[in-house]
């Protein structure tokens, strides 16, 4: 997939913010990570069916770990050669492959709430740790829409999310319950959309590049500045590869702040980019079934949802988790730097 040569974090420019810019990556990356719904067929070429060895073992695990929170449950609690076999596999795919894997249990969803907690923190103990994703410390989110959402959260609401990417290396949502009507997973390869405006509109990409500030949901009573000091750029090429970070209303939120409106340039080019990442043969749609764990790099995917209805009996519920790595892909610091800080963050407001 390297544009160029892999060298180690080349730098040509600096931005109007003063940090220093990457270079543009100029040619086509013929890689996995590049991948296109319609090359792949859909949902069915994310799909990995989990084997009854490996369900087996993941139910072992389960009924051995009852009497334990599931977040305390630990690598060596399920260090079974199956799991530990089949979450090396995923973690290939996830930093050395197409960036996306839906691993399927054959039967996990409400009626076994608990145990699926545990398999689903279990699973991810091997790729690396889980992190709070609230002030409230939950490290397993429930992804569901609840009246009580003060921020305006929007995992805890029904309305459309368009696709973007969130602030850890590795995330991951577990469906448990499908709403009434709606709320289908989106997933398209930010690879694949840095191909396909370099093929069509490749004087877009210094924008891009550049990136722009980002601020802090006012609602959320934010720890730290309420403005990134540094442009975050959207798309990076550090040591041979291209990644994306793509949280657009975080960047509104700082236009917002600094009374400053995007660039001309850089307007143009999100909604280029906004066009790309709903494109059918691009873009991935898929309901997320009971029992399917969706595990997907952040800097090499964009994920979305369709607004959904919930109804009697039919109440959308996905489990979520926000993992830090070892040895991941390297990025530009700007971009490595949020994750830190909403964990900072949350981590603050929890302790007081």
């Amino acid at each position: 997939m390297n544009c160029l040569p892999p060298v180690a974090r080349i730098i040509l420019a600096r931005n109007s913010s003063g940090f220093a810019m990457t270079e543009i990556c100029r040619r086509h990356i013929d890689h996995p990570v590049a991948w296109t719904s319609k090359a792949i067929g859909g949902k069915g070429g994310l799909l990995r069916h989990l084997t009854g060895e490996e369900v087996a073992a993941l139910d072992a695990v389960a009924a051995r770990t009852r009497d334990k929170p599931a977040t305390q449950i630990t690598g060596a609690d399920a260090d079974h050669p199956a799991i530990v076999a089949l979450m090396a596999e995923t973690r290939r795919t996830l930093l050395d492959g197409r960036g996306a894997v839906i691993l399927k249990h054959p039967n996990l969803d409400r009626a076994r709430l608990g145990d699926y907690e545990r398999i689903y923190w279990a699973l991810g103990t091997h790729l690396g740790r889980g992190v709070a994703q609230s002030g409230n410390g939950d490290r397993i989110g429930y992804v569901r829409k609840d009246e009580n959402n003060p921020t305006g959260r929007g995992y805890l609401g029904d309305q459309e999310l368009r696709p973007h990417t969130d602030f850890h290396e590795i995330m991951s949502l577990a469906s448990v319950e499908c709403a009434a009507e709606g709320g289908l997973s989106g997933l398209v390869s930010s690879v694949a959309l840095h191909n396909e405006m370099l093929a069509t509109r490749p004087d877009l990409l210094p924008a891009l590049y550049e990136g722009f500030h980002h601020g802090y949901n006012p609602k959320a009573g934010t720890v730290g500045p309420k403005v990134s000091p540094h442009k975050v750029p959207v798309f990076c090429y550090v040591d041979g590869q291209v990644s994306c970070y793509y949280h657009t209303i975080f960047m509104r939120f700082a236009s917002e702040i600094l009374g400053r409106p995007f660039p001309p340039e850089l307007a143009e080019a999100m909604a280029e980019l906004n066009r790309l990442a709903v494109r059918p043969d691009l873009q991935a749609n898929f309901m997320l079934e009971p029992g399917e764990m969706l595990f997907w790099h952040n800097w090499t995917n964009f994920h979305s949802r369709t607004q959904f209805r919930n109804a009697p009996g039919r109440n959308r519920l996905l489990l979520r988790l926000w993992v830090n790595i070892e040895n991941g892909r390297h990025v530009a610091p700007e971009i490595a730097e949020r994750a830190r800080l909403i964990d900072r963050d949350h981590g603050e407001r929890i302790a007081a």
